[in-house]
Formats: structure tokens, C-alpha cells, sequence
């Protein structure tokens, strides 16, 4: 069975919709007590991460992944709002170089994503028509993280938090640079995925566990950094930049070991690719503060009619592995 069959490259368009807002994973954050630190970069982090207040918050986040013939942008707003709910809306940038065919597509797909309780939806807009996807497993545990006020949750992401170096602390303005435990990390959002998989059953149950074990594979191999600069007086964020590149490549050559295992079956076009993310491709996402005084994100009204459908962006990724016929 070929991997496309057995895995299908919707799921990256899954995971590109949610790497879009996971580098905000900290900055959605209640006040809420914590162990004293020793430690003077770990005591700055705490001091800034327990002052993130629980009104609603607005960020603009994006996303950018390059490699050698595709490049994906995702520009996008999120509102964060205090009751726990989110709502996301952006463009999907898209841009394929057939190197064969000295042949390039470029595209640019309106997206919004939900979060009500445990379920997490996608939006797509393909030629004028709105289709949806569903998001159980690693999406929901990564928005777990991003959103949650419960103590324990925040409790468990100080946990993660492994080294902090602060670059500048002034009444102002505070830079750090914080590296987080992929092994604590991938614990917590193993444990934040597990109730939006349990509506599931049969192939699809695991179908969305053998490709959340992938990814949670990729997390726990390598510990993530990001630089956050905070703002002291209001303590909001106002960038956080993460390079995520060391999770996607691991992804991807954890993929290639499964089908030098006899796992699963790749053609030589989606090895080509794995091979250009696991060893040629950068993944970086950047978060910027807006306030929320006075902002709405509007969904259309037509959404709540939207068909499910996981094959609306199946065009755009089979080009990363097929070559176009002209």
C-alpha cells in the first residue's frame, strides 16, 4: 500500500494549519502561582509567563516553510478569547516550482479556524466554496497548550521549560531566549490530544493515532527554541519567533525509517519529498501582539453549512510529489 493511500498528504495540510499558531504555545496564559525558581533565566520566564493576563487576546501569526521547489506562506490572525474559545482567520500562500518542467503554480486559499470545547475545525475556500476539516489528535492537544488557564496544564508547561537566557531586561522591554524539553513537551500534548480522539473508532482511530505517534516522535527527539520578547508593563507579548525545523525534518526521516523498515511503501516522488523536508527544508513561525480593543475576526455565515471534506488541499500537496503533465 503506497503512503499516500495509507497516510495521505491531507495531513500535512493539517499540521501547516495548526504549526500556523503552535508558536504561541506559552502566550495564552492566566496568572497563576508558581514554585519559586532559583535559577535567574527561569525565575524572568516564570515572573513573565504567570503575568500573561486571561482577557481576550489578538496575535498575528506566520508561519513559513521553504524547500527546494515549494514554498508555503501562512499569514493569519488569532483571537483568543477569555471563555476559551478561539477563533483564526488567514491565506494560505502557496508556490510549486516543477524542476523538471521549469513549470511554477502559485495559489492563495482563504482559511479560518474554530476551537469550541474539544473540537477543532479548518476551513478552506477552493474555487468559491467553503469545505471543512475535522482536527482530533496532535491540533487540539497544540491548542490545549496554547489556550489553557487551567493550573495544572500551565503547571506542566513551566515543567517543559528547560534553559532561559535573558538577552535584555529593561523597565520596558524583556528578550529572552528559551529552549524547551521536546520529551516533557510531547508528553503534555500526548495527553491533550487523547480526548478529541475518543469520538473515534475503527481505521480512522488509527489512522489519527499512528500519524499523532509520528509527530510526537519528531517532538520528543529535539528540544525547541524560540526568542520572546515581552512587553514589562503590561506583560503581553509582543514577538515570539520558533524554529521548528528540527521537529519537521525529524518528521520526515521518521516517515523514510518506517519504509526502510517495510512499514509503509513511498514512490520515489514522495520519497524526493520527504528527503527535501527531512534534509533541505525550514520551518519557522512568528507571533506578534495586537490588541484586541475593538476587534472581531467574522466568520462567514455560510461555515455551518461547509461539507467535510479532507481532500480540499490534496491538489497542493501532490504537487510536492507528482510532476505536472502539460
Amino acid at each position: 500500500m503506497k503512503f499516500l493511500d495509507k497516510l495521505n498528504l491531507r495531513r500535512f495540510a493539517k499540521a501547516a494549519a495548526v504549526a500556523a499558531v503552535s508558536g504561541s504555545l506559552f502566550f495564552g496564559s492566566s496568572a497563576a502561582d508558581a514554585a519559586p525558581i532559583e535559577d535567574a533565566g527561569m525565575a524572568a520566564f516564570r515572573e513573565a509567563y504567570i503575568g500573561q493576563i486571561a482577557a481576550d487576546r489578538m496575535v498575528d501569526q506566520d508561519l513559513t516553510l521553504v524547500s527546494t521547489n515549494f514554498h508555503l506562506d501562512i499569514d493569519s490572525t488569532a483571537l483568543i478569547f477569555s471563555d476559551g474559545t478561539m477563533r483564526m482567520s488567514g491565506d494560505l500562500s502557496w508556490t510549486y516550482t516543477n524542476l523538471k518542467k521549469n513549470y511554477s503554480t502559485n495559489s492563495t486559499i482563504p482559511f479560518y479556524i474554530a476551537q469550541d470545547g474539544t473540537d477543532l475545525t479548518l476551513y478552506v475556500q477552493r474555487r468559491g466554496k467553503w469545505s471543512k476539516m475535522i482536527l482530533p489528535g496532535l491540533p487540539t492537544g497544540v491548542f490545549a497548550l496554547w489556550k489553557s488557564n487551567d493550573v495544572s496544564v500551565l503547571g506542566e508547561s513551566m515543567d517543559a521549560v528547560k534553559k532561559v537566557e535573558v538577552l535584555s531586561d529593561t523597565p520596558d522591554m524583556r528578550i529572552m531566549n528559551v529552549t524547551l524539553d521536546g520529551k516533557k513537551i510531547a508528553e503534555v500534548l500526548e495527553k491533550n490530544s487523547q480526548p478529541s480522539l475518543a469520538g473515534l473508532s475503527g481505521d480512522r482511530l488509527t489512522e489519527e493515532k499512528e500519524n499523532l505517534n509520528r509527530w510526537l516522535e519528531a517532538v520528543r527527539a529535539n528540544d525547541i527554541t524560540f526568542a520572546w520578547t515581552v512587553n514589562k508593563p503590561s506583560w503581553t507579548t509582543v514577538t515570539a519567533a520558533f524554529d521548528l525545523t528540527s521537529i519537521m525534518r525529524s518528521y520526515a526521516r521518521y516517515v523514510l525509517s518506517e519504509s526502510a523498515a517495510g512499514k509503509i511503501v513511498l514512490t520515489d516522488e514522495e520519497r524526493d519529498l520527504l528527503d527535501a523536508m527531512g534534509y533541505y527544508s525550514e520551518l519557522h513561525s512568528y507571533t506578534t501582539y495586537i490588541s484586541p480593543t475593538g476587534k472581531k475576526i467574522n466568520m462567514p455565515t455560510n461555515l455551518g453549512k461547509a461539507p467535510e471534506n479532507d481532500n480540499s488541499l490534496n491538489d497542493i500537496f501532490y504537487e510536492m510529489t507528482t510532476a505536472i503533465k502539460k
